[in-house]
Parts: structure tokens; C-alpha cells; sequence
């Protein structure tokens, strides 16, 4: 997902999730509506694992410990 790219946008999706008029919405401060936007649930993308490559058994062993601490 990306955030929006304008003040438009911000707005937009304010007015989205809480059904208020773009007018309303004109007559907050704009810190407020930045402050609600950052603290809205949102899903997050876990990191995807980085590909391993194993050249030696000191490596091989290294890993295998690496996923036993996880």
C-alpha cells in the first residue's frame, strides 16, 4: 500500500473512513489530520527472508544456529 501523494489525499481518505464533509474536514488543523492518518491501523508487509547461500560447514552451522535462536 502507498500513502497519498497530496493534501487532496489525505483528505480523500479522512473523509473516507469517517464520513465527514470535505468542509468539516477544511476547519481542523492540519496537524491533526496528519496525526490521525499516522496513527490509523494499517496492515504491514513482514520482511521477506533473505536467500541463503552456504559456501562452507562453518556457514551450514552458522544458519542452522541462526534459526534455533529465532
Amino acid at each position: 500500500m502507498e500513502g497519498s501523494h497530496s493534501h487532496f489525499g489525505l483528505i480523500y481518505q479522512i473523509a473516507k473512513d469517517t464520513g465527514w464533509s470535505v468542509e468539516y474536514i477544511m476547519g481542523l488543523p492540519y496537524a491533526m489530520l496528519v496525526t490521525m492518518l499516522a496513527d490509523a491501523p494499517r496492515y504491514i508487509s513482514k520482511p521477506k527472508q533473505k536467500a541463503v547461500r552456504i559456501t562452507s560447514l562453518d556457514q551450514l552451522f552458522g544458519v542452522m544456529n541462526k534459526e534455533k535462536e529465532s
